[in-house]
């Protein structure tokens, strides 16, 4: 979170910087397939814009799937399945730097940049799991993963192009609208983006403890969740290209 903000304020002082030629400024809020969120957008020159925003789609989404199965011991990834609640919900928090090229003096748009942030997509929580998730639990490289109370929570993450804990997730598409209005007296604009972000493959990922009592964030890998690991990638295998389609209401600054 701490670089998340750092890179964001970055970009805000690249925003106000420019010259005083190109400081035409937006606010611009909305939401989509990223969440609801908001960006700071100005003009560079005639045909680009630029905007720097954050979104979060935390709490959109919360389902519940009744009877997923796991098995009925960690340490036997092949052995007998019991069926568990398994409860998701979406945990996407994002800040975005996008270049709106506009090839004439239309509203039509060709986007590229970044999405940057936490790589978390989506949150579970594994309940009533059998007790020995609760002792035994899943071994990652010396760091302990186990259920509290049958409850386990666990986080399917991609980086994209950047490193662990920290995503870089290049996008393209198209768009229609002007983050930053052209006409004299008009003050505000909207912004309509088609696009897809590239993530990489998903994995899963859970908070893990050492016998020193040390907490480590690690990704539970296909040897370690044995047929399970067929059953997380039949949810995420189509994820690698995150597909977004978002609308902003952009409200003129200066």
């Amino acid at each position: 979170m701490k670089r998340l903000t750092s890179l964001l304020c970055l970009a805000v002082v690249l925003l106000v910087a420019q010259p005083a030629g190109a400081q035409h400024m937006s606010l611009g809020l909305g939401g989509g397939t990223d969440g609801v969120g908001a960006e700071l957008g100005v003009a560079l020159g005639g045909h680009v814009h630029l905007r720097a925003g954050f979104g979060m789609a935390t709490g959109l989404v919360d389902i519940t799937l009744k009877n997923f199965s796991v098995p009925e011991h960690p340490g036997l990834p092949t052995g007998n399945q019991v069926k568990v609640p398994l409860n998701v919900r979406m945990g996407t928090r994002t800040g975005r730097l996008l270049f709106n090229i506009h090839p004439g003096r239309g509203s039509f748009y060709f986007a590229l940049g970044a999405y940057v942030g936490s790589p978390c997509l989506f949150r579970g929580t594994f309940s009533e799991l059998p007790d020995d998730y609760n002792t035994a639990g899943f071994d990652v490289d010396g760091y302990l993963v186990k259920a509290s109370r049958g409850e386990l929570e666990a986080s399917v993450e991609a980086s994209g192009l950047g490193p662990q804990g920290f995503a870089v997730k290049p996008y393209a598409g198209i768009g229609f609208g002007r983050a930053v209005c052209n006409r004299k007296n008009k003050e505000v604009s909207f912004c309509l983006d088609l696009g897809v972000q590239y993530q990489g493959k998903p994995g899963l990922w859970a908070d893990g403890t050492s016998i020193s009592g040390r907490t480590k964030h690690v990704q539970l890998s296909d040897e370690v969740l044995g047929e399970f690991a067929g059953k997380i990638n039949e949810y995420t295998r189509y994820m690698a290209f995150w597909p977004s389609l978002n609308f902003h209401v952009h409200i003129q600054l200066f």
